[in-house]
């Protein structure tokens, strides 16, 4: 299947989701449970389908923005203490100090 056909058919399945979701929001009786399952159920399908069209374009920029974010840190951070009050906090040691202390009951 070419790229075309596969994109027409997502965009095709996107618009007719969002047009069952808008007509069964606009003149159905959402009291029934099955107009609630089919206004939900078109609802997933057009996000899925949203995502099928836009996760490949944005998955090379996430990636390559994950490496930046990565190296940026290690550079520009003082990155030693960040990790420092990172294992602080996981063992427990790092105290907040707005906290008021507790009175101890007999």
């Amino acid at each position: 299947m070419s790229k075309h056909k596969a994109y027409t058919i997502l965009m095709s399945l996107e618009l007719g989701s969002i047009g069952i979701k808008y007509q069964v929001a606009t003149m159905a009786d959402m009291s029934f449970s099955t107009t609630r399952i089919i206004f939900h159920l078109s609802g997933v399908v057009g996000c899925e389908t949203l995502l099928w069209i836009l996760l490949p374009v944005f998955w090379k920029w996430y990636v390559f923005n994950m490496f930046l974010l990565v190296v940026t840190s290690l550079c520009f951070l003082n990155f030693i203490m960040i990790m420092d009050n990172i294992t602080k906090l996981f063992r427990g040691t790092l105290r907040n100090p707005d906290l008021e202390p507790q009175e101890t009951q007999p």
